[in-house]
């Protein structure tokens, strides 16, 4: 499923996707399709794509703070100038975490190509998420530093999620992957507090 469209970086591994409307496709995704800690592909070209995990969501209305009286109701507004309802967007942050390609080939942490704009956002399936993180005994967390390393206060919590959603998809690999969710739950909870471990 398409998502949307890549409108800006704020690094090589930082991106910001605009989410589609109504006005841009008729069956617009759901909140739940971009929730916090969701996987998402966004194709470099036809054999290679960026894999990454969407960290934050930001609410954009450029009437917000606005003063003063309107010259036309906003029912008007649709009428007359239809393009000022595609002012009100949704983006999102994704953070890349690795590439995909056609040969079956994974690579996790810094992605040496990157996006471009325009390029295009789609949300993972359960299997390609299963491809991405499969290792040889384990499943492979090869970018934990990478996202470590990034300044946004809910990466624990990204961590979190991704490990949450990780058990259930390998389910054999419960026991191994709740100890690395217990030592996130005690980084989230008691690190903040000064706790020494």
């Amino acid at each position: 499923m398409q998502l949307g469209k890549i409108v800006k970086s704020n690094s090589h591994i930082d991106y910001i996707c605009q989410i589609y409307n109504l006005n841009d496709v008729p069956l617009p995704p759901t909140i739940e399709d971009y929730a916090f800690g969701s996987f998402v592909k966004i194709p470099i070209n036809s054999k290679q794509q960026l894999v990454g995990v969407v960290y934050d969501t930001v609410l954009f209305n450029p009437d917000f703070g606005r003063i003063g009286p309107r010259l036309s109701p906003e029912t008007d507004l649709a009428i007359f100038t239809p393009d000022y309802l595609n002012e009100k967007v949704i983006l999102i942050g994704i953070l890349t975490v690795g590439m995909l390609d056609t040969g079956g080939i994974i690579i996790q942490g810094v992605p040496r190509l990157s996006s471009t704009t325009d390029s295009i956002v789609e949300k993972m399936i359960d299997t390609e998420i299963r491809q991405f993180h499969y290792g040889n005994q384990t499943p492979r967390l090869g970018y934990i530093s990478l996202l470590l390393s990034h300044s946004s206060p809910l990466t624990i919590h990204l961590l979190q999620k991704i490990v949450y959603n990780l058990i259930d998809l390998f389910p054999d690999k419960r026991n191994l992957l709740s100890v690395l969710k217990n030592d996130l739950a005690w980084k989230s909870q008691i690190a903040p507090l000064g706790g020494a471990r």
